[in-house]
């Protein structure tokens, strides 16, 4: 059996299938919803008929990005054990993350997420949350609200900000321990 990872093109189309099945939901009940930036009826708007091309780009971009890093890692340490399970879980995890602040949205509970939205800030000092899975579970769990360009917009600033925090935030606050 083939790890679901290396089906790259039956996981872009489904993605591709997903978006659709969602604008066509949107077209029959009323029209193809588009999203203005800041919830501002005044600033650009954004169509969720985009979502028919960013989100399988974005699929398929992610799972090419997990593919080099698990070959990368082969290279480094041949014995290394495949790491189907931690993508999984980590991709799971923000897929939770992104279906409950858009749950948040819906329910017009913005002063919750806006404190729950530093919440991959905070893991990222725990955790590698800036991995390219994370990113693609947080814009699948918000492409139903927001469509197929904002969730990819927020994910993209929170995954630089995650790297951030655990790349350098992290190490620096692991030297500065280390030497107490």
């Amino acid at each position: 059996m083939q790890p679901i990872i290396e089906s790259k093109v039956p996981i872009t189309i489904g993605a591709l299938v997903l978006t659709l099945a969602i604008i066509i939901g949107e077209y029959i009940n009323g029209g193809v919803i588009t999203h203005h930036l800041l919830a501002d009826d005044n600033l650009p708007g954004i169509s969720n008929w985009w979502g028919l091309l960013t989100i399988p780009l974005l699929t398929w971009i992610v799972i090419s990005l997990i593919q080099k890093r698990q070959s990368k890692t082969h290279i480094i340490n041949p014995n290394s054990k495949n790491d189907t399970n931690g993508i999984l879980n980590r991709f799971l995890g923000a897929l939770i993350f992104g279906v409950s602040m858009s749950i948040l949205w819906e329910f017009r509970l913005e002063n919750i997420m806006q404190y729950l939205i530093l919440l991959p800030i905070v893991t990222a000092f725990f955790r590698p949350v800036y991995l390219p899975e994370c990113l693609l579970g947080f814009v699948y769990g918000m492409l139903y609200t927001f469509g197929g360009i904002l969730p990819i917009l927020i994910g993209l600033v929170l995954t630089v900000l995650c790297l951030i925090a655990y790349k350098v935030i992290r190490r620096g606050i692991l030297i500065v321990v280390s030497k107490i």
